[in-house]
């Protein structure tokens, strides 16, 4: 993930006090699921139209219209009509911040949870059909599940937040453009504060995990605890003993539980598993790393698709430099409409371009579909300090893009933040949107 706009909810609090009507957290299982605008939401009543109806000027990307799917052996995404769909959107990210609360009750790290209202309907005009929306783990499920009598787990969500996510997806409804939720991480959760710089991002805190999966954890945190902690989750070791599940079946609850709340919503398409992983060489060699995510991405996938079949189940590879390796995955998860993801943050095309191709043969040898789902213009997009800007910027996404579209690569750029909001970047908003939308597949 981009981190280094992270410090966006700090500057933005002030502006969305106003603005912003929140539900009081209420806990239990299980909850309401989500009711859509029509029986598969109301991207199905413009079916048959080519492209969103709200897109403001052409290029205009296809529009969804309905649930999406795959066929196996095949690299592409087809809609309800077996049209083939090329998804080209945007991250629409905030909800992966804090320790459960909004921006209006942020935590000691000054983080908490919000989403620009207007980018969805933003999103829309410019010409994208889809919007990719990092959530975290850590918000769902704020509070750490008990055990019951009959030895069941008792999960306690996070009402207020899932209130959050139907607004997401109402707003998204609306818009009629698609939503894919990423249970998003940066340094594996808020337990871990202080970390290093160049870990993965050396955040004030982390986000993703519960801080209740790791109760000793005490600030500063360091590289080894980050890279321990990775480690340990992706092979399901616990540190809270007998006090919670076993950390891989507690995500399979979360995951599951927002795919049920979903099923009868087609605007939401997909659920992206988990962002970013990474592994030091000590957790084991290149091929068990990538067998360990093969692993975790069938059994979430499993538990997402018998509460919800019509989701894309989209696993992702490490990203190019968070590792000494890139890619690592060396065989698909064993579900059906699955989607292989991979990020890009080097510093210009040339650097992209051989990581891009290698995920791509994976792709092609596995015939499954590929989506790029971050990638910030070369570091156009950047709204932090320490940005490190391609001189070259423009022609490099350019060609990127062009590739993509050429290879039937998905992508979405990241993120809204540098598109939409009033927060500085090095090049004018207006630049890269300009940029970003001549590569639209108009369709």
């Amino acid at each position: 993930m981009g981190v280094r706009h992270a410090t966006v909810l700090a500057i933005l609090i002030p502006a969305l006090l106003a603005s912003v009507s929140l539900q009081p957290v209420v806990s239990g299982f299980p909850l309401p699921a989500f009711s859509p605008t029509t029986q598969q939401g109301s991207l199905a009543t413009v079916s048959g139209a080519s492209a969103n109806l709200l897109c403001s000027s052409p290029p205009c990307a296809q529009a969804i219209t309905g649930w999406l799917h795959t066929n196996p052996n095949s690299p592409n995404v087809y809609d309800s009509n077996g049209n083939l769909v090329r998804l080209q959107g945007v991250n629409v990210d905030g909800l992966d911040f804090g320790t459960g609360g909004s921006a209006l009750s942020p935590d000691s790290c000054r983080k908490g949870w919000y989403i620009p209202p207007t980018s969805f309907a933003n999103v829309a005009a410019w010409g994208f059909n889809f919007v990719r929306t990092p959530i975290s783990w850590e918000n769902i499920e704020p509070t750490a599940p008990t055990l019951a009598m009959n030895g069941a787990w008792i999960h306690h969500w996070n009402t207020a937040y899932l209130n959050e996510l139907d607004f997401v997806v109402s707003q998204s409804e609306k818009s009629h453009i698609a939503v894919i939720f990423d249970f998003a991480q940066v340094d594996v959760s808020p337990a871990f504060q202080q970390a290093p710089e160049k870990v993965q991002g050396g955040e004030y805190e982390g986000w993703g995990n519960p801080t209740w999966l790791y109760p000793s954890i005490t600030s500063p945190s360091t590289g080894q605890e980050l890279a321990t902690a990775m480690c340990n989750f992706f092979n399901d070791r616990s540190v809270v003993g007998n006090n919670a599940p076993q950390p891989i079946e507690a995500m399979e609850a979360a995951e599951g539980m927002l795919a049920s709340r979903y099923a009868d919503s087609a605007t939401v398409v997909g659920i992206d598993m988990f962002n970013e992983p990474w592994f030091i060489p000590s957790c084991g060699s290149v091929t068990s790393e990538g067998n360990l995510l093969t692993s975790f991405y069938s059994k979430m996938g499993q538990a997402i698709a018998q509460n919800n079949p019509h989701l894309l189940l989209v696993f992702e590879d490490t990203t190019p430099g968070l590792m000494h390796d890139a890619p690592i995955i060396n065989s698909p998860p064993s579900v059906a409409n699955a989607v292989y993801e991979f990020h890009i943050y080097t510093s210009t095309w040339a650097t992209a371009q051989p990581y891009v191709q290698a995920f791509l043969s994976n792709s092609q040898r596995w015939g499954v579909p590929i989506w790029l789902g971050e990638f910030d213009a070369f570091e156009a997009g950047c709204t932090g300090v320490n940005c490190n800007l391609d001189s070259n910027w423009q022609a490099d996404t350019q060609a990127m893009l062009a590739f993509c579209n050429s290879e039937g690569i998905n992508w979405a750029y990241f993120s809204y933040y540098s598109l939409g909001t009033n927060l500085r970047t090095h090049i004018p908003h207006s630049e890269i949107l300009t940029t970003l939308r001549a590569e639209i597949t108009a369709s």
